[in-house]
C-alpha cells in the first residue's frame, strides 16, 4: 500500500513560470493601452516605469508563489520581468510615435492642384487632431477666398472697369458703399482664420512631435497666435475694396464718357485719379497672386521638413 507524505500537504506549491508570464502580460498589455488614453510621457520615464511596474508585478508573485521557489528562480523572474517592463516601454514609446506621426503623416502628403490649390490626403481628417483642424482650415481658407470673390461679382465690380458695360448696365454705380463694406468681411475672415491658426498653435504645442516636425507643420499651417496687422491677405483685401470702393464713387459722378472703348474724361484731374486707381487696382491684383505663391511655396517648404522628420527613426529623438 502507498504511503503519503502528510506533511508535504501543508507545503504550498510555487508556481514562477506562470507567475512570470501573467506578469509579462500585464506590462504588455498596459503598453498598448496606456497611449490610447495618457498623454505622451518621454522615453526616460516610460523606462523608469516600466522597470518600477515590472518590481511591483514581480513583488506581488513574490508574494503569492516566486517565494516558494528556488533562489535561482526568484532572481530569474525578477530579471524576466524587469526586461519585460523595459520591452513594455519601447512598446509604449513606439505607440505614441505611431499615432503622432499618423497625424504629422497629412502634412508630408500635401500635394498641390493644377491651379496651385492645396490638396490633403483622403482620410486625412481621422489621423489625429492636428490634421483634423489643418483639413478644416484648408477647406474654410478656400471657401473664404471664393465667398469674397463671389461678393465682388454680385456687385458688378467687373463693370467698373468697361464704360460699354456700365452704359449698358449702370447698377454697379449705385453699389459704392456696398464695395466699400466688403472690408467688414474681409475683417471677419481673416479674425476666423486668426482663430484657426489659434487652435492649431495650441494643438500643435500639446503633440508628440520633435521640434523639427513641429516648425514644418507650424510653417504650413501659420500656427501661431495670428495678428490681423501682420496677415497680408487681409491687407491686400481691405485695398483692394477700398480702391474699388472709391474708383465707383469717381465714376458715379459721370464724369466719364465711352472714348472708342476706353474711359474717357471732361475733367483732368478725374482723369488722373482714375488711372491712378486703376493702376492701384492691377498692383493689388498681381500682389494678391503673390500672396497665394507664397503661401504655396511656404507649405511645399513646410512639407519638406515634415517628410525628412518622418523619414527618421522613431527612436531618434528630438
Amino acid at each position: 500500500m502507498e504511503e503519503r507524505d502528510e506533511s508535504a500537504r501543508m507545503t504550498p506549491y510555487d508556481h514562477p513560470v506562470i507567475a512570470t508570464l501573467a506578469g509579462a502580460a500585464l506590462l504588455v498589455l498596459g503598453a498598448l493601452l496606456v497611449p490610447r488614453f495618457a498623454p505622451q510621457q518621454p522615453l526616460a520615464v516610460l523606462l523608469g516605469a516600466g522597470a518600477g511596474f515590472a518590481l511591483l508585478f514581480w513583488g506581488i508573485g513574490f508574494a503569492v508563489t516566486t517565494r516558494y521557489s528556488a533562489l535561482a528562480w526568484k532572481l530569474g523572474s525578477l530579471a524576466l520581468l524587469v526586461m519585460a517592463g523595459l520591452g513594455a516601454a519601447l512598446i509604449a514609446h513606439a505607440q505614441y510615435e505611431t499615432i503622432a506621426r499618423a497625424d504629422a503623416s497629412s502634412f508630408a502628403e500635401i500635394e498641390f492642384g493644377p491651379g496651385g490649390a492645396a490638396q490633403v490626403p483622403a482620410g486625412a481628417a481621422s489621423r489625429g487632431p492636428i490634421s483634423r483642424l489643418f483639413v478644416a482650415g484648408v477647406t474654410a481658407d478656400a471657401q473664404a477666398q471664393r465667398d469674397f470673390g463671389a461678393a465682388f461679382g454680385k456687385l458688378g465690380v467687373a463693370s467698373l472697369t468697361s464704360p460699354y458695360l456700365l452704359d449698358q448696365d449702370p447698377r454697379a454705380l449705385t453699389q459704392c458703399a456696398a464695395i466699400a463694406d466688403l472690408q467688414t468681411q474681409a475683417k471677419a475672415q481673416a479674425a476666423a482664420r486668426g482663430q484657426r491658426a489659434r487652435d492649431i498653435a495650441d494643438a500643435l504645442a500639446a503633440a508628440n512631435l520633435p521640434a523639427r516636425a513641429k516648425q514644418g507643420i507650424a510653417t504650413m499651417a501659420r500656427a501661431r497666435p495670428a495678428d490681423t496687422s501682420e496677415d497680408p491677405l487681409l491687407a491686400n483685401q481691405l485695398a483692394m475694396a477700398g480702391t474699388t470702393a472709391e474708383l465707383c464713387r469717381l465714376l458715379a459722378k459721370r464724369g466719364w464718357f465711352n472714348n472708342g472703348g476706353y474711359f474717357g474724361f471732361r475733367n483732368g484731374a478725374d482723369e488722373t485719379r482714375f488711372r491712378a486707381l486703376a493702376r492701384r487696382r492691377m498692383e493689388l491684383a498681381g500682389e494678391a497672386e503673390r500672396i497665394d505663391r507664397a503661401a504655396r511655396e511656404r507649405m511645399a517648404e513646410g512639407r519638406e521638413i515634415v517628410r525628412e522628420m518622418l523619414s527618421k527613426s522613431i527612436f531618434a529623438g528630438s
